[in-house]
């Protein structure tokens, strides 16, 4: 009777001990989608350091005022770019995984479309101008691959892959060569801004979901 109690505390203690083994395993073992979100910062991190210097070489190009010293003209947007401002730290560090992907993948997805409009305006405006015209078809490459593991990781995490609309169908294709520098201008600078979010973004995916 005693042999038998011993046993049935034996197997009860390695219950236990697996149990805790499988908790350990459950609570240290990466996501799926953890590699991929390491690929996406360190893609990131190279676009980011990239962007300053796309949007110098493309001021360069334009012409005065453009290429003018200290030329900055910030508070002009376009309606149809998503905007990579965020009102507050708070409403930033609450955001669901969903939303923090979701956001970056649209924002992508539309800005890929821009920068083939950028490129085309350029090889109209500027022909010549053969590393700015690989410059932006580089950019518009790596958003590519960018959009792809976005998809990948938002797929790993059970979560859908968002629709998005055509950006350019409002777009004005009889736009003067000055509004085209202007929006060309506009699109590099929020991109930069975009990149700056993105890397912020997967610091805290990365940390939250380590490889």
């Amino acid at each position: 009777r005693h042999f038998t109690r011993f046993l049935f505390f034996c197997f009860i203690d390695v219950l236990c001990i697996l149990l805790v083994a499988v908790m350990r395993l459950t609570l240290t073992a990466p996501i799926p989608a953890a590699s991929t979100i390491s690929k996406t910062y360190d893609l990131a991190r190279l676009l980011q350091s990239k962007a300053g210097e796309q949007l110098r070489t493309y001021l360069s190009y334009q012409g005065s005022p453009f290429s003018d010293p200290y030329f900055s003209t910030f508070q002009l947007q376009l309606n149809e770019l998503p905007k990579a401002l965020i009102k507050s730290y708070r409403e930033w560090y609450l955001m669901s995984d969903e939303t923090r992907l979701k956001e970056n993948y649209k924002a992508y997805a539309v800005y890929v479309e821009y920068l083939q409009l950028v490129l085309d305006d350029q090889e109209e405006l500027n022909p010549s101008q053969a590393d700015l015209h690989k410059m932006l078809a580089t950019t518009k490459a790596n958003l590519q691959g960018l959009l792809s593991n976005l998809s990948s990781i938002l797929s790993s995490m059970g979560f859908e892959t968002p629709v998005v609309s055509d950006p350019l169908s409002s777009v004005s294709f009889s736009a003067s060569a000055f509004e085209k520098k202007i929006r060309g201008y506009i699109v590099c600078k929020e991109y930069g801004l975009w990149m700056d979010r993105t890397v912020h973004d997967f610091i805290f995916l990365r940390s939250k979901y380590p490889a």
